[in-house]
Protein backbone atom coordinates (compact mmCIF):
# COMPACT_ATOMS: atom_id res chain seq x y z
CA UNK A 1 0.00 0.00 0.00
CA UNK A 2 3.03 2.01 0.68
CA UNK A 3 4.44 1.55 -2.50
CA UNK A 4 1.28 2.42 -4.10
CA UNK A 5 1.26 5.62 -2.72
CA UNK A 6 4.65 6.47 -3.30
CA UNK A 7 4.67 5.86 -6.53
CA UNK A 8 1.53 7.70 -7.04
CA UNK A 9 2.91 10.80 -5.39
CA UNK A 10 5.88 10.48 -8.01
CA UNK A 11 3.79 10.37 -10.88
CA UNK A 12 1.95 13.51 -9.62
CA UNK A 13 4.80 15.35 -9.23
CA UNK A 14 6.27 14.16 -12.95
CA UNK A 15 2.80 15.37 -14.26
CA UNK A 16 2.89 18.90 -12.00
CA UNK A 17 6.61 19.48 -13.87
CA UNK A 18 5.55 17.98 -17.26
CA UNK A 19 2.19 20.74 -17.26
CA UNK A 20 4.25 23.29 -14.70
CA UNK A 21 2.49 26.20 -13.62
CA UNK A 22 0.93 28.91 -15.36
CA UNK A 23 -0.19 32.72 -15.13
CA UNK A 24 -1.14 35.21 -17.28
CA UNK A 25 -0.91 39.20 -16.66
CA UNK A 26 -3.59 41.39 -18.45
CA UNK A 27 -2.82 44.90 -19.36
CA UNK A 28 -3.48 47.95 -21.86
CA UNK A 29 -0.36 47.85 -24.48
CA UNK A 30 1.64 50.22 -26.47
CA UNK A 31 0.30 53.81 -26.02
CA UNK A 32 -3.53 52.57 -25.27
CA UNK A 33 -5.35 50.64 -27.97
CA UNK A 34 -4.39 47.25 -27.55
CA UNK A 35 -5.10 44.79 -25.09
CA UNK A 36 -1.96 42.55 -23.69
CA UNK A 37 -1.66 39.29 -22.74
CA UNK A 38 1.83 37.66 -20.93
CA UNK A 39 1.42 34.21 -20.18
CA UNK A 40 4.15 32.43 -18.60
CA UNK A 41 4.63 28.75 -17.11
CA UNK A 42 7.45 27.41 -14.82
CA UNK A 43 8.45 24.33 -13.52
CA UNK A 44 8.77 23.17 -9.97
CA UNK A 45 11.97 24.85 -9.82
CA UNK A 46 10.98 28.00 -11.37
CA UNK A 47 12.58 27.55 -14.26
CA UNK A 48 10.40 29.22 -16.86
CA UNK A 49 9.08 26.07 -19.78
CA UNK A 50 7.41 28.80 -21.42
CA UNK A 51 6.11 32.34 -22.36
CA UNK A 52 4.14 34.14 -24.43
CA UNK A 53 2.85 37.66 -25.36
CA UNK A 54 -0.30 38.26 -27.27
CA UNK A 55 -1.02 41.90 -28.04
CA UNK A 56 -4.66 42.02 -29.34
CA UNK A 57 -5.78 44.99 -31.75
CA UNK A 58 -8.05 47.37 -30.16
CA UNK A 59 -11.52 48.70 -32.37
CA UNK A 60 -9.27 51.03 -34.17
CA UNK A 61 -7.82 47.61 -35.37
CA UNK A 62 -10.66 46.34 -36.60
CA UNK A 63 -13.86 48.22 -36.75
CA UNK A 64 -15.20 48.23 -40.47
CA UNK A 65 -14.60 51.10 -42.49
CA UNK A 66 -17.20 53.37 -42.14
CA UNK A 67 -16.53 56.06 -44.74
CA UNK A 68 -18.02 57.06 -48.63
CA UNK A 69 -15.18 55.55 -49.85
CA UNK A 70 -14.56 52.65 -47.66
CA UNK A 71 -11.22 52.89 -46.63
CA UNK A 72 -11.41 55.09 -42.84
CA UNK A 73 -13.32 55.16 -39.91
CA UNK A 74 -15.58 57.79 -39.33
CA UNK A 75 -18.04 59.33 -36.29
CA UNK A 76 -20.44 56.68 -35.90
CA UNK A 77 -19.02 53.62 -36.29
CA UNK A 78 -19.74 51.59 -33.68
CA UNK A 79 -18.66 47.66 -31.89
CA UNK A 80 -19.63 45.15 -29.71
CA UNK A 81 -17.22 44.04 -27.30
CA UNK A 82 -18.10 40.97 -24.22
CA UNK A 83 -17.90 42.95 -20.83
CA UNK A 84 -18.91 40.93 -17.29
CA UNK A 85 -19.23 44.47 -15.69
CA UNK A 86 -21.70 46.07 -18.53
CA UNK A 87 -25.17 46.50 -19.16
CA UNK A 88 -25.78 43.57 -16.40
CA UNK A 89 -29.60 44.75 -15.97
CA UNK A 90 -30.63 45.41 -19.65
CA UNK A 91 -32.94 42.52 -20.30
CA UNK A 92 -32.22 42.25 -24.16
CA UNK A 93 -29.34 39.41 -24.22
CA UNK A 94 -28.48 41.50 -28.00
CA UNK A 95 -27.29 43.93 -24.79
CA UNK A 96 -27.06 42.68 -21.47
CA UNK A 97 -23.15 41.38 -20.64
CA UNK A 98 -21.66 43.70 -23.56
CA UNK A 99 -20.23 47.00 -24.01
CA UNK A 100 -20.42 49.12 -26.91
CA UNK A 101 -18.09 51.29 -28.32
CA UNK A 102 -18.79 54.27 -30.30
CA UNK A 103 -16.19 55.94 -32.89
CA UNK A 104 -16.93 59.30 -31.47
CA UNK A 105 -15.78 62.90 -32.96
CA UNK A 106 -15.01 65.32 -30.27
CA UNK A 107 -15.36 69.12 -30.38
CA UNK A 108 -11.58 69.68 -30.84
CA UNK A 109 -11.85 67.16 -34.17
CA UNK A 110 -10.06 64.57 -33.04
CA UNK A 111 -11.73 60.89 -32.11
CA UNK A 112 -11.92 58.70 -29.50
CA UNK A 113 -13.77 55.52 -28.83
CA UNK A 114 -16.53 56.02 -26.64
CA UNK A 115 -18.93 54.08 -24.42
CA UNK A 116 -22.49 53.74 -26.16
CA UNK A 117 -24.87 53.55 -23.67
CA UNK A 118 -28.40 52.37 -24.08
CA UNK A 119 -31.09 54.73 -22.44
CA UNK A 120 -34.59 54.83 -22.92
CA UNK A 121 -35.47 54.93 -26.37
CA UNK A 122 -31.48 54.92 -27.73
CA UNK A 123 -28.10 54.76 -27.80
CA UNK A 124 -26.35 57.69 -26.07
CA UNK A 125 -23.19 59.35 -26.60
CA UNK A 126 -21.20 60.36 -23.14
CA UNK A 127 -22.15 64.29 -23.06
CA UNK A 128 -18.34 65.04 -21.89
CA UNK A 129 -15.14 63.27 -22.56
CA UNK A 130 -12.15 63.59 -20.76
CA UNK A 131 -10.34 60.18 -20.84
CA UNK A 132 -9.88 57.29 -23.42
CA UNK A 133 -12.99 55.11 -22.17
CA UNK A 134 -11.75 51.68 -24.13
CA UNK A 135 -7.71 52.36 -22.72
CA UNK A 136 -9.56 53.24 -19.35
CA UNK A 137 -12.20 50.63 -18.85
CA UNK A 138 -9.28 48.45 -20.01
CA UNK A 139 -7.12 49.02 -17.22
CA UNK A 140 -9.56 46.80 -15.67
CA UNK A 141 -7.84 43.04 -15.75
CA UNK A 142 -11.66 41.67 -15.80
CA UNK A 143 -12.89 43.25 -18.58
CA UNK A 144 -9.53 42.86 -20.39
CA UNK A 145 -9.67 39.57 -20.18
CA UNK A 146 -12.99 38.90 -21.50
CA UNK A 147 -11.78 41.14 -24.66
CA UNK A 148 -8.74 38.66 -24.87
CA UNK A 149 -10.86 35.95 -24.51
CA UNK A 150 -13.03 37.48 -27.24
CA UNK A 151 -10.60 38.34 -29.47
CA UNK A 152 -9.12 34.59 -29.64
CA UNK A 153 -12.34 33.23 -30.43
CA UNK A 154 -13.79 35.69 -33.11
CA UNK A 155 -16.54 37.26 -30.92
CA UNK A 156 -15.98 40.67 -31.09
CA UNK A 157 -18.66 42.62 -33.81
CA UNK A 158 -19.60 45.26 -35.66
CA UNK A 159 -23.09 46.06 -35.66
CA UNK A 160 -25.30 48.60 -36.62
CA UNK A 161 -28.00 50.47 -33.81
CA UNK A 162 -31.43 51.76 -34.51
CA UNK A 163 -33.04 53.06 -31.46
CA UNK A 164 -32.40 50.25 -28.67
CA UNK A 165 -32.30 47.42 -31.83
CA UNK A 166 -28.64 45.58 -32.03
CA UNK A 167 -27.76 44.09 -35.40
CA UNK A 168 -24.67 42.19 -35.87
CA UNK A 169 -22.33 42.81 -38.51
CA UNK A 170 -18.89 41.26 -39.73
CA UNK A 171 -17.10 39.91 -36.94
CA UNK A 172 -13.35 41.66 -36.38
CA UNK A 173 -11.44 38.93 -38.42
CA UNK A 174 -13.52 39.39 -41.28
CA UNK A 175 -12.58 43.55 -41.02
CA UNK A 176 -9.03 43.72 -39.16
CA UNK A 177 -6.71 46.18 -40.74
CA UNK A 178 -3.33 44.20 -40.08
CA UNK A 179 -3.77 40.59 -41.46
CA UNK A 180 -4.28 39.35 -38.17
CA UNK A 181 -6.12 40.38 -34.32
CA UNK A 182 -2.64 39.29 -32.34
CA UNK A 183 0.40 41.71 -33.52
CA UNK A 184 2.47 38.85 -33.09
CA UNK A 185 0.99 36.12 -34.88
CA UNK A 186 3.17 35.21 -37.81
CA UNK A 187 0.56 36.26 -40.67
CA UNK A 188 0.12 39.65 -38.91
CA UNK A 189 1.46 42.92 -40.94
CA UNK A 190 0.99 45.08 -38.27
CA UNK A 191 4.51 46.74 -38.28
CA UNK A 192 6.17 44.87 -40.67
CA UNK A 193 9.88 44.12 -41.53
CA UNK A 194 11.67 46.81 -43.79
CA UNK A 195 15.02 47.62 -44.78
CA UNK A 196 15.46 50.16 -41.53
CA UNK A 197 13.38 47.27 -38.95
CA UNK A 198 13.24 44.01 -38.09
CA UNK A 199 9.77 44.58 -37.74
CA UNK A 200 7.27 43.82 -34.65
CA UNK A 201 7.55 40.18 -34.78
CA UNK A 202 11.52 39.25 -35.12
CA UNK A 203 11.13 41.89 -32.00
CA UNK A 204 8.79 39.74 -30.18
CA UNK A 205 11.05 36.80 -30.99
CA UNK A 206 13.56 38.85 -29.07
CA UNK A 207 11.70 39.62 -26.73
CA UNK A 208 10.36 36.08 -25.79
CA UNK A 209 13.90 34.20 -26.30
CA UNK A 210 15.42 37.06 -24.11
CA UNK A 211 12.96 36.65 -21.43
CA UNK A 212 13.18 32.89 -21.20
CA UNK A 213 16.74 33.08 -20.33
CA UNK A 214 16.71 36.25 -17.68
CA UNK A 215 13.08 36.04 -16.25
CA UNK A 216 14.39 37.60 -12.93
CA UNK A 217 16.76 40.56 -15.17
CA UNK A 218 15.79 44.61 -13.78
CA UNK A 219 13.93 45.62 -16.97
CA UNK A 220 14.11 48.75 -15.86
CA UNK A 221 17.90 49.13 -15.72
CA UNK A 222 17.89 49.23 -19.60
CA UNK A 223 20.44 50.96 -21.75
CA UNK A 224 20.41 51.46 -25.61
CA UNK A 225 23.12 50.11 -28.09
CA UNK A 226 23.92 50.69 -31.68
CA UNK A 227 24.83 47.38 -32.96
CA UNK A 228 24.37 45.53 -36.04
CA UNK A 229 21.05 43.17 -35.81
CA UNK A 230 21.17 39.93 -37.49
CA UNK A 231 17.77 37.78 -38.17
CA UNK A 232 17.19 34.00 -39.61
CA UNK A 233 14.13 34.03 -41.64
CA UNK A 234 11.37 31.77 -40.28
CA UNK A 235 8.03 31.70 -41.47
CA UNK A 236 6.55 30.57 -38.11
CA UNK A 237 7.55 34.13 -37.11
CA UNK A 238 6.62 36.13 -39.87
CA UNK A 239 4.94 34.54 -42.90
CA UNK A 240 5.12 38.06 -45.00
CA UNK A 241 8.87 38.87 -44.18
CA UNK A 242 12.12 38.62 -46.10
CA UNK A 243 15.35 38.64 -43.73
CA UNK A 244 17.20 39.54 -46.57
CA UNK A 245 14.95 43.05 -46.80
CA UNK A 246 16.21 44.10 -43.56
CA UNK A 247 19.57 45.51 -44.57
CA UNK A 248 20.55 48.21 -41.79
CA UNK A 249 24.51 48.76 -40.94
CA UNK A 250 23.05 48.89 -37.53
CA UNK A 251 20.17 49.25 -35.27
CA UNK A 252 19.50 50.99 -31.96
CA UNK A 253 18.86 47.98 -29.33
CA UNK A 254 18.07 47.53 -25.66
CA UNK A 255 20.70 46.06 -23.29
CA UNK A 256 19.86 45.02 -20.15
CA UNK A 257 22.53 43.06 -17.60
CA UNK A 258 25.09 44.12 -19.81
CA UNK A 259 23.22 41.64 -22.49
CA UNK A 260 22.46 42.57 -25.72
CA UNK A 261 18.75 41.44 -26.01
CA UNK A 262 18.00 41.99 -29.89
CA UNK A 263 15.28 43.72 -29.60
CA UNK A 264 14.68 47.51 -30.64
CA UNK A 265 11.46 48.43 -30.59
CA UNK A 266 10.29 50.78 -27.46
CA UNK A 267 8.03 48.92 -26.33
CA UNK A 268 10.36 46.21 -25.55
CA UNK A 269 11.13 46.86 -21.05
CA UNK A 270 7.58 47.70 -20.85
CA UNK A 271 6.02 44.27 -21.98
CA UNK A 272 9.39 42.04 -20.26
CA UNK A 273 8.43 43.66 -17.44
CA UNK A 274 4.44 42.32 -18.37
CA UNK A 275 6.11 39.14 -18.56
CA UNK A 276 7.83 39.09 -15.13
CA UNK A 277 4.84 39.96 -13.84
CA UNK A 278 3.24 36.85 -14.95
CA UNK A 279 6.29 35.40 -13.76
CA UNK A 280 5.99 36.32 -10.30
CA UNK A 281 2.23 35.12 -10.47
CA UNK A 282 3.10 31.55 -11.68
CA UNK A 283 5.48 31.14 -8.69
CA UNK A 284 3.30 32.58 -6.07
CA UNK A 285 0.71 30.14 -7.49
CA UNK A 286 3.23 27.30 -7.21
CA UNK A 287 3.06 28.11 -2.87
CA UNK A 288 -0.56 29.32 -2.73
CA UNK A 289 -3.95 28.28 -4.11
CA UNK A 290 -6.34 31.13 -5.22
CA UNK A 291 -10.20 30.04 -5.74
CA UNK A 292 -11.21 30.56 -9.88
Amino acid sequence: MKRIAIVSIAILLCAWTAFGQTATKYFVAHQGGYIGEATVTVDKKGKVLSASLNEWQGPGGWAEYNSPDGKSLMDGAVVRVPDPLANTSNPDPMIKGYMFYVYNLKEDGTYVWSQFTPGKDAFTKPTRQYELDFEGLMSNPIRAAAYAKAAREDNLYNVTIDGLKVTLGKKASQTVHYGNMDKANKMATYMPLTKESIGYRYNYKALIDFFKAHPTADYTAFSLKKTKVTIVEDKNVDANAKAADYTAAEDTVFVVADAVTGATYSDFPHYALELQAAYKMALALQHKAFKK
